[in-house]
């Protein structure tokens, strides 16, 4: 399956309408043409709200690619210095991949091999949708590949000494899936650990209640959160 996007006139251009995006995955593999500019978002919800992932190929005359977080306010979190990742004239094959705290990319057609983007995220959120987009001037085609589903193994129903949670203040506002009263903080830790989709929690001294949240991350306003650590 081969998209064109071109600066201005087709932009962000929704992989699912195209059926090269599925939730269930945690990678993405494509090839792209063009001289410079091949962009990819990977969002957390359907629309182009924050938070978000930008991630650029050939950037700066095809000298430099990125990842850029944004969240509240954005900035980069890392970048690759090259000379010449894409080609005008032929196909380069790319792989994206992202879950339980990381996020990698690289060049070629296996995922996890060549990668040269690296970011490591404690407040990670699941991806819903992903765009792609070419900027200052450029046409760029993507080729996509329909694969089957591949999910990250499910956690073991071990003890909770196999988890713990960190105390993150800068992560965006998580979908609420529990509430409940409890005093003690390792129960909380517990009752997240034991309930499937629980990524993290809040908790509220005064009212000694309890907030679970998941991984779907449902606007950009920063808040504090016991993160769970995978």
């Amino acid at each position: 399956m081969t998209i064109q996007t071109i600066d201005v006139t087709l932009q962000n251009l929704k992989l699912s309408d195209y059926g090269a995006f599925q939730i269930e995955r945690y990678f993405l593999k494509f090839r792209v043409k063009g001289c410079y500019d091949a962009f990819i978002k990977l969002l957390s919800s359907t629309t182009l709200q924050e938070p978000y992932y930008y991630i650029g190929l050939g950037e700066a005359s095809n000298t430099r690619s990125t990842i850029w977080r944004q969240l509240n306010t954005g900035k980069y979190v890392d970048h690759h210095l090259h000379n010449g990742i894409m080609n005008c004239s032929s196909f380069q094959p790319f792989w994206i991949s992202w879950g339980k705290g990381s996020m990698r990319v690289g060049s070629g057609n296996v995922v996890g091999d060549n990668a040269f983007l690296f970011h490591d995220d404690m407040c990670m959120f699941s991806i819903r949708e992903i765009v792609i987009n070419s900027l200052w001037g450029a046409t760029v085609d993507w080729t996509f590949y329909p694969e089957d589903i591949t999910t990250q193994a499910a956690s073991s129903s071990g003890d909770i000494i196999d988890a713990f949670y960190i105390d993150i203040s800068d992560c965006p506002t998580f979908e609420v899936i529990s509430t409940f009263k409890e005093h003690a903080l390792t129960n909380f830790a517990v009752q997240c650990w034991l309930m499937k989709n629980c990524k993290g929690f809040k908790y509220n001294k005064e009212s000694e209640v309890c907030i679970l949240s998941s991984e779907t991350a449902i606007n950009g306003t920063l808040t504090s959160i016991y993160r769970l650590v995978e």
